[in-house]
């Protein structure tokens, strides 16, 4: 038996489910989820393969409904039953709403309102073996949305509950295919992994095991001709400055003309800590490099121990002689003796600049200096001021920091990278940073635009990020993040060092930042990221101040972000105790370095401590770890959780408190541990940031560059959730929108009852906050806030939409 129905009225948002008809039983965990996307020019044919299992002992009936996009048309619908594909018929739509709120009502599940929005089909199917599968298969076509060179696909995915992951795997393939050459391709919700094939096709996939379903899958790209494309998506909500998020992309495909030499200069550590698999990974990688040299670029070797070589005073012609030269000074390398690291950053940087090439620095080291100046802070300083002082007509060097093994300073080595226009990568064994290393060299082989500077004149724009946009390279994009007060047509100008061309050229596009604009709401959250992970660069490299500190918490709490300040509030994956209390206990060396542009030589290294022990295993209801008075963020937490994902805790205390009716579990799904939630903290006193080195270091310096980088946004996740452009926060078993307070009117909704459905079809844009829980307390605007509990008196429709007027 098989039914289909097209077309319920407002329903999108969330992954197709297989509800049985026996309303004791939740809906059959998804045992694989997988899509496969094509899209020729503004067309895209979307194809949906579904696996559930049916974890009882007995045959089923069920209802299959999934949303498809507004606006898509069903080219295909099938089923296999009994081992037999079955295709669909499509039937009247016109109980369709109905029949779906008593779904809803029946699950006791608000998640599911996130299907009210759009389109629903909606299909019967039995039987459905004992302890077996069945499998959906659904295709649908649809017209993508184009704005100013840029396209838009989404694919309804998002869902909550328990039924809200995968028992295998969630697969998503799309393949792009455009007559005008595609620019950038980018996603704000999964990390996906793009090929092109040429400047008109790509092919963009995204693969996860055990896939958590929490939020729809959104891909962008832009189209353009000419050598740079640049697209501009705008969100501005009512009373506030705008934000804007630009992708820059060069073209795809470029002649060796129009690759820019570089100037590469290998600064390598061949202490006697660097012995064996790690010196021979160094030289292979090493070596590999100088083989793979651009005809056009120059290139440099230096090795440090108690002494530095270099293999030449100046930069050498990428010529068959001088590599072949180059290999045997690598291959010679032995490791043995101290660690300088001073006079070998400082020797690298005498080499002249060959003027017009962007000099890259690729320093490599597995250690703390111990020869020649040893104070961190004044190495930083010393180097950041001798690279600031470039030759005429050269700009300064990037410094590429590689940290191997176990021994390494991250919060000094993030420092000596950040101040001087680079980053830091750390690897735990030789073979690992061989790959780091590898990876790292084909990212920056062929630069196409170097020193990029951005411009947007009358648009008053401010908190620009990242700060510096360094180079672009072949096949690579930018993506840049901003805030702006003037709603106004401007035009972007983009400057930067091209190949073969005496002096900058800039590029210019139209573009108009609007008063007013709704869409794009994930935005604020991208640059709200970026912005606490530069903050949080400044108090863990020069050390805590009140301002930084609270414009830190500020962030936090409006978008949901987890901070050193905030990561106390929920660890929803126990850390095993020895570890805990190794860490915990230990002794905390700082690095801090003062604000201003010039790091004070005068400050030294501080200890501190921080005893607070891991609660019992038993705890996992109570507060786990509140930091004691006087603390100070506690970056350690930090980068233990996983800071910056996205995933995650906020800024505001969660208390533990009896957990909400819940819908019944999916069938053959495991359940999801309980979080566990702090009391909030006294205000913390200023104190620079902790040292850390082994994986703990490496974990905290992975976490700040994730958030200074940040390209993606979550849903949030243990005690607040990031939904509809605002910050929910747990309190009591009731989500409330962050800094709510108490003053304006209030309509009291009683949670799936009448006036819930009611206000769902008057305003369908509330669905995304409704379906976050059954206690809910948000603002409609600054007058008015909906109240919605299972406790409270139903109310009319006709005052539900009184209150909305």
């Amino acid at each position: 038996m098989l039914l289909l129905t097209l077309a319920l009225p407002g329903l999108a948002g969330a992954t197709g489910l297989l509800l049985p008809t026996d309303g004791s039983l939740g809906p059959l965990a998804i045992r694989s989820h997988r899509v496969d996307v094509s899209i020729q020019e503004r067309v895209a044919e979307t194809r949906v393969v579904q696996v559930f299992r049916n974890g009882t002992n007995r045959q089923l009936e069920a209802t299959y409904i999934f949303p498809v996009p507004q606006g898509a048309v069903v080219s295909g619908f099938a089923m296999t039953v009994n081992g037999v594909r079955q295709e669909g018929q499509l039937l009247e739509a016109a109980e369709a709403r109905s029949i779906y709120e008593g779904i809803v009502a029946r699950m006791q599940d608000p998640g599911l309102v996130e299907y009210l929005g759009g389109n629903l089909f909606r299909a019967r199917v039995f039987p459905i073996p004992p302890l077996g599968d069945q499998t959906v298969e659904l295709r649908f076509t649809q017209t993508l949305d184009y704005q100013s060179g840029t396209l838009h696909y989404r694919y309804p995915l998002r869902t909550t509950g328990p039924q809200a992951a995968t028992l295998e795997d969630f697969t998503l393939r799309a393949q792009i295919v455009s007559r005008t050459a595609i620019r950038a391709v980018y996603s704000p919700t999964h990390r996906i992994d793009t090929a092109r094939r040429d400047e008109h096709a790509a092919t963009v996939g995204f693969e996860e095991g055990r896939a958590s379903l929490d939020r729809d899958f959104d891909l962008y790209y832009t189209v353009a001709d000419g050598d740079v494309g640049l697209s501009v998506l705008t969100h501005r909500p009512a009373g506030e400055d705008g934000y804007f998020l630009m992708m820059v992309a060069p073209r795809t495909e470029v002649t060796d003309r129009e690759i820019i030499g570089k100037d590469l200069l290998f600064v390598v550590d061949t202490s006697g800590s660097m012995s064996g698999e790690k010196i021979r990974h160094a030289r292979e990688a090493l070596a590999a490099w100088v083989q793979r040299l651009n005809p056009d670029d120059t290139f440099n070797v230096l090795r440090f121990s108690t002494d530095v070589e270099r293999m030449s005073d100046v930069s050498l012609a990428a010529s068959p002689d001088n590599r072949a030269r180059a290999l045997r000074f690598i291959n010679g390398f032995e490791a043995s003796g101290g660690t300088a690291i001073e006079p070998a950053l400082r020797a690298a940087l005498e080499v002249p600049v060959r003027r017009g090439a962007p000099r890259i620095v690729v320093f490599l080291t597995d250690g703390m200096p111990t020869i020649g100046e040893t104070d961190v802070q004044r190495i930083v300083q010393g180097v950041a001021a001798r690279n600031a002082q470039a030759q005429p007509g050269t700009t300064p060097a990037q410094i590429f920091v590689f940290g191997l093994g176990d021994d390494v300073n991250t919060t000094f080595l993030d420092l000596l990278a950040q101040q001087n226009r680079g980053t830091a990568d750390y690897a735990g064994t030789g073979a690992e940073m061989a790959t780091v290393l590898d990876r790292f060299y084909n990212r920056i082989a062929f630069p196409v635009l170097a020193d990029l500077r951005l411009a947007l004149p009358g648009a008053d724009a401010y908190d620009i990020y990242p700060r510096d946009l360094g180079t672009l390279y072949r096949g690579g994009q930018l993506v840049v993040t901003g805030r702006y007060r003037t709603a106004a047509p401007v035009r972007v100008g983009l400057t930067a060092t091209v190949a073969g061309q005496q002096g900058a050229r800039t590029f210019e596009w139209p573009v108009t930042l609007p008063a007013r604009d709704d869409a794009n709401a994930f935005i604020p959250r991208v640059w709200g990221s970026r912005k606490v992970g530069y903050l949080l660069d400044e108090i863990r490299l020069r050390g805590e101040n009140p301002e930084l500190r609270d414009a830190v918490v500020q962030l936090a709490r409006r978008f949901g972000i987890v901070t050193p300040y905030t990561s106390y509030l929920v660890t929803e994956t126990p850390v095993p105790s020895r570890a805990v209390d190794d860490l915990m206990n230990r002794a905390q060396p700082t690095l801090a370095v003062p604000a201003g542009a010039a790091l004070d030589p005068t400050l030294t290294v501080r200890g501190g401590a921080d005893r607070d022990r891991r609660p019992a295993p038993d705890a996992a209801a109570r507060p786990s770890r509140a930091p004691s008075a006087g603390s100070t963020a506690d970056f350690r937490a930090f980068g233990r959780l996983g800071g910056g994902t996205g995933g995650g805790s906020a800024a505001a205390p969660v208390m533990p408190s009896a957990p909400p009716a819940r819908a019944p579990m999916p069938q053959n799904m495991p359940t999801t541990p309980t979080p566990t939630v702090m009391a909030p903290p006294p205000p913390p006193q200023p104190a620079p940031a902790a040292e850390a080195t082994g994986e703990e270091g490496r974990r905290l310096s992975n976490s700040l560059r994730t958030l200074r980088e940040a390209e993606r946004v979550d849903t949030g996740a243990g005690g607040t959730r990031y939904v509809g452009g605002r910050a929910l926060v747990q309190r009591d078993g009731s989500w409330a929108e962050e800094g709510l307070t108490t003053t304006g009117r209030v309509l009291r909704v009683r949670s799936l009852g009448r006036s819930y459905f009611a206000l769902l079809r008057l305003r369908p844009a509330l669905r995304e906050l409704l379906a976050v829980g059954q206690r809910v307390r948000f603002r409609l605007d600054s007058g008015r806030i909906i109240d919605v509990a299972p406790d409270h008196t139903d109310v009319s429709d006709a005052d539900v939409e009184a209150f909305l007027r």
